[in-house]
């Protein structure tokens, strides 16, 4: 074999036996290999370290480590794939919380959706989709109510805690019913809201049945149901519905959308059927690829029309005091 201008033979003598000036010669191609062993490894250990999509947690099983290609992507798909359903759900909030999706092109994300194992988008959903037990955040909502589409969505302010539950909402200026404010904290009262309607009779303030006739005037869902919680609720229950029916939990259809101006993730669920099995015949969610939680999500019927379709804007995550949810806030109207 030769390396380095100089042959190494197959059988090689001691060093008593060989003349000073091979013995020079052999000396230098082994500092020679030497070196060359470690440019290599220090050129490995680079292209590692330079790898947008390196997972930042523990690392892949003994079987990842046996993946050989010179494509970089190719080789974290293919670790990203020998990993558990927890780590490939930790993995995946890893990057779009250090924002390494966004610099990846539609076919590797998408690479990446196909080596998820079908149990990790649940696990996703019930670890690592909400950012915390409390946040706020904006909302935009539009539903179909018996039968009928509305006209224009409503725009609403939330602050939320999920243990316990504590909801407050406002109905913003530039949606649909503009004034209206919302109070619920089930440690005072679990079956009642307090609130009250936007425009003139924003000045009496009273209690609703929280599953009562009057509380799902507007919506087909209980105030309790405002969390992004709820979303991870929905999957986990859906998940079940299709593994008792020997379907996988996989969305049906990944892709990337662009969504005035952004490209966005889209998971989207088809089911055989709708409620109760499922919370609709189709459900998807989409996201921003910059934030864990769902920038959006939106449900079809069996007959193909949209039952709803929400946004969700300004997450924040909060530690709220006990002043947030008590009607003698001065910031709320409550009367």
């Amino acid at each position: 074999m030769m390396l380095c201008g100089a042959r190494i033979s197959d059988h090689p003598a001691s060093r008593s036996t060989l003349p000073a000036a091979a013995w020079q010669v052999s000396a230098r191609t082994l500092l020679c290999a030497l070196a060359l062993t470690c440019l290599f490894v220090s050129m490995g250990a680079h292209a590692q370290s330079t790898n947008p999509i390196t997972r930042a947690s523990s690392g892949p099983s003994a079987g990842c480590a046996d993946v050989t290609t010179s494509d970089t992507v190719r080789v974290d798909v293919n670790r990203f794939r020998c990993l558990t359903a927890r780590d490939q759900a930790a993995s995946l909030r890893t990057w779009i919380e250090s924002r390494s999706l966004l610099s990846l092109t539609d076919a590797q994300i998408l690479s990446l959706m196909d080596a998820m194992n079908p149990d990790a988008f649940v696990e996703y959903a019930r670890f690592d989709m909400v950012p915390d037990d409390a946040c706020e955040y904006r909302m935009f909502r539009q539903e179909r109510i018996s039968g009928r589409w509305s006209d224009r969505p409503d725009h609403m302010v939330v602050r939320y805690q999920d243990t316990p539950r504590k909801v407050y909402a406002k109905w913003l200026p530039d949606g649909a019913h503009a004034g209206q404010e919302i109070l619920y904290d089930e440690t005072r009262d679990p079956d009642s809201i307090v609130g009250h309607l936007g425009g003139a009779l924003r000045i009496v303030s009273g209690k609703v049945a929280i599953d009562g006739a009057f509380a799902h005037t507007q919506s087909r869902h209980s105030v309790r149901d405002l969390g992004l919680q709820y979303i991870a609720r929905t999957i986990e229950h859906d998940a079940h519905s299709f593994r008792e029916e020997g379907l996988t939990e996989k969305p049906t259809r990944i892709e990337l959308m662009n969504v005035h101006g952004t490209r966005l993730l889209a998971w989207t669920w088809t089911a055989p059927s709708g409620p109760p099995a499922h919370y609709a015949q189709r459900v998807r969610l989409l996201f921003d690829l910059q934030h864990p939680w769902p920038s959006g999500e939106a449900a079809w019927n069996e007959r193909g029309d949209l039952v709803e379709m929400i946004r969700f804007e300004d997450v924040v995550p909060h530690r709220w005091s006990e002043s947030v949810f008590d009607r003698r806030n001065p910031e709320y109207g409550f009367h």
